[in-house]
């Protein structure tokens, strides 16, 4: 069975994707929680509390969006959402767009999602465990969430994020340990390939096996892509690592969305050119797949 932390660390890029790629966009302990419980082999509770660990890392944001109410059998809702503000003001111009259409379907007139909340905040309780109700927590969380990102970034950062997971599961020090070892070693694979006198390849084989038994494979190439690790993505695929028709779509797909936010991101921008070499060279890798043509260079 996984350990805490690396149950963790696939539950944050899982609700990472969620929000960018997922037909709701927030995933919520109703829908989410018996699925990852099931995925993770792990009891509801055990998923909670890591889910708390993530939220006091400042990995994910946490919105009750339907309070308990005993009176009513009713249990509560959360929803869960990646720290990143870009992800952020997608979600939040999602959600004021919803909040409108449920207000305007329910009323029979048209106000803007400030007004919404403005008027009808206060008196949220008396819409708790509704559409409208839900809608109204996620908009003025969301703009609560944007303005603590803006203003406390430095505690969103990557290292200020590990540094307080590692603390949070200290009892599992190892398994971080093991964790930061992997992804040092992952990172080494293009100088290790490049020093093939000095480091047998088996070596590198055996660094990327053992970081997939402990990590699913779309995980790792996202540590990947969030460090600019284009080369080494390309090495993957040269020396077989990576060969599978999902696993190269995932890369396509992965290129082509990081190629429209160049703008967004001033150091992506200098590997332009890089992100579309490898893009179609994927892509001829998927050909050649589809061709029934060897893998091989």
């Amino acid at each position: 069975m996984a350990g805490s932390i690396k149950i963790a660390f696939e539950l944050a890029e899982l609700i990472k994707k969620e929000n960018t790629e997922g037909k709701d966009k927030i995933p919520t302990s109703e829908s989410f929680l018996r699925v990852w419980a099931s995925n993770f082999s792990r009891s509801e509770e055990d998923i909670r509390k890591i889910l708390n660990g993530l939220r006091d890392a400042h990995f994910i944001f946490v919105v009750n969006i339907v309070a308990p109410d005993p009176n009513l059998f009713v249990y509560g809702e959360e929803a869960y959402i990646f720290t990143d503000l870009t992800i952020l003001n997608d979600l939040k111009h999602t959600a004021e767009e919803n909040l409108e259409r449920i207000y305007e379907a329910s009323n029979y007139k048209r106000k803007s999602a400030f007004q919404i909340s403005r008027e009808l905040f206060p008196k949220i309780k008396e819409y708790n465990n509704t559409p409208l109700g839900r809608a109204i927590n996620l908009v003025v969380m969301l703009e609560e969430f944007a303005r603590i990102l803006t203003n406390s970034s430095f505690e969103y950062t990557d290292q200020w994020r590990r540094n307080k997971i590692q603390d949070i599961f200290k009892d599992e020090v190892t398994s971080v340990e093991e964790f930061n070892a992997t992804l040092n070693s992952i990172s080494d694979t293009k100088r290790a390939a490049d020093q093939i006198n000095e480091t047998p390849k088996e070596k590198t084989d055996a660094s990327w096996t053992k970081a997939t038994q402990s990590f699913t494979v779309e995980f790792l190439l996202r540590v990947h892509f969030r460090k600019y690790e284009f080369d080494i993505i390309k090495k993957l695929i040269q020396t077989g690592k990576i060969k599978s028709e999902k696993e190269l779509k995932f890369i396509r797909d992965t290129l082509l969305l990081m190629e429209t936010r160049t703008n967004e991101d001033r150091i992506l921008k200098r590997y332009m050119e890089t992100m579309v070499e490898l893009r179609r060279y994927c892509q001829a890798k998927i050909n050649m797949l589809r061709q029934g043509i060897s893998m091989t260079k």
